[in-house]
């Protein structure tokens, strides 16, 4: 495929070669243990793996307390081992401040391994070419609009926390943990009352199958006479693993103090507490004042999946979540 053929480009990418069926190996035929997905580079999603053991998840399809649930969620999602991201970042309203207008962000880590991979296309504003690149086994590639084809550039990558890692995850949780790592995350977000609530859990159905839709609210809080919410995910992390910076976590607004409220929603395998689809919706605060701006980002989960094999011969669009968007409005401000 040409650039010029990504000029139907974001709408496009979304639909292109991605089946319906949410790709969750294991998991109960009704709650959404689908049928392998072809993905855009090759191999099919989801693999043989499966999803990892992980901590026990109690409860089931009748699941009714969100404190539960999310503890649940943590258990189930922190412990994976091997994850795919499909995810799409939207930014609305008043963008100018904002680093990016849309991005598809491609990512998979293997705990174990030590392994990861990278996707990421992005525009600057409306309108603005879409940039785009991948690291692939320590080494990165860029696609050259103007030649119409990907270039190794001769630069090694690293997916840390400062580099490529933070766009590997689902803006919330971290993957990889051990059973007792996870307790610690799970202890350090319980750690300062009234910010992160899991705030409502109900059943709901998609495709055909069912699911327990969890949301979560994260509130701003005081900290140190400036407002934090987000960068509390990192204060978690960081108290859970002492390399924190050498592994890939991505968190909604990293790298900045964020007084923006969010709201996460997550659509989870009743029986194994596994998501399958979550959205992260933020309000952009700065300095306390709201600047008119919001973000979406949309992410579908692979559990145990073989690395990605991404066809750079031509312009392949990233896989995007085959889940419409279920609209999660931004809380106020």
């Amino acid at each position: 495929m040409r650039h010029g053929g990504v000029g139907r480009r974001w709408s496009t990418w979304a639909a292109a070669g991605l089946a319906a069926a949410v790709v969750l190996t294991g998991c109960s035929s009704d709650s959404g243990g689908g049928k392998g997905k072809e993905k855009k580079g090759g191999d099919k999603a989801g693999g043989t793996g499966g999803p990892s053991a992980g901590a026990p998840a109690p409860g089931g399809a009748g699941d009714k307390d969100p404190r539960a649930v999310w503890a649940a969620l943590v258990a189930a999602t922190t412990t994976q081992q091997v994850v795919e991201y499909h995810g799409v970042r939207t930014a609305a309203g008043d963008t100018a401040k904002e680093a990016t207008v849309k991005e598809e962000l491609w990512s998979w880590y293997d705990a174990g391994g030590k392994s990861a991979f990278t996707d990421r296309a992005y525009q600057v504003a409306a309108g603005a070419p879409i940039k785009r690149s991948q690291c692939e086994a320590g080494r990165e590639w860029s696609y050259n609009n103007a030649l119409e084809q990907w270039s190794d550039t001769k630069r090694t990558c690293v997916v840390d926390m400062s580099h490529e890692g933070k766009y590997v995850g689902d803006g919330i949780l971290p993957t990889g943990l051990t059973a007792e790592q996870a307790k610690t995350f799970a202890a350090q977000l319980e750690a300062t009352p009234g910010w992160l609530t899991p705030s409502a859990v109900e059943p709901a159905q998609q495709n055909g199958k069912s699911w327990l839709r969890l949301t979560v609210d994260l509130k701003p809080q005081q900290n140190g006479g400036a407002a934090a919410n987000t960068d509390l995910l990192l204060r978690a992390f960081r108290a859970t693993i002492p390399d924190f910076t050498k592994g890939p976590y991505q968190i909604e607004n990293f790298g900045r103090q964020s007084g923006s409220p969010v709201r996460a929603v997550f659509w989870l395998d009743p029986a194994t507490h596994l998501p399958a689809y979550s959205e992260v919706s933020t309000t952009v605060v700065d300095k306390g004042v709201a600047t008119g701006a919001t973000r979406h980002l949309r992410t579908e989960y692979v559990f145990g999946g073989a690395a990605p094999k991404p066809d750079r011969a031509t312009l392949v669009p990233a896989p995007a979540p085959s889940w419409p968007d279920q609209g999660t409005t931004p809380p106020p401000a």
